[in-house]
């Protein structure tokens, strides 16, 4: 049974993957994104109970948040 449903949004595959990785040993269901505009669309069709969220992300980041 899952502890929590997570998403991950980091455009760097790496980081996005090590954090899935140890999230989904941890015993949570995760789900991953690599731009700020698919995890704005995941929000939209999924509910999450944490969002880890890298700030600086292609097509929708800091600076198009705060402009």
């Amino acid at each position: 049974m899952s502890k929590g449903h997570i998403l991950v949004v980091d455009d760097e595959a790496a980081i996005r993957d090590l954090i899935s990785e140890v999230l989904n040993i941890a015993g949570f269901q995760v789900t991953t994104s690599a731009d700020g505009l698919d995890a704005l669309n995941q929000i939209r069709r999924s509910k999450f109970d944490l969002i880890l969220l890298d700030v600086n992300l292609p097509k929708i980041g800091r600076a198009h948040v705060w402009t």
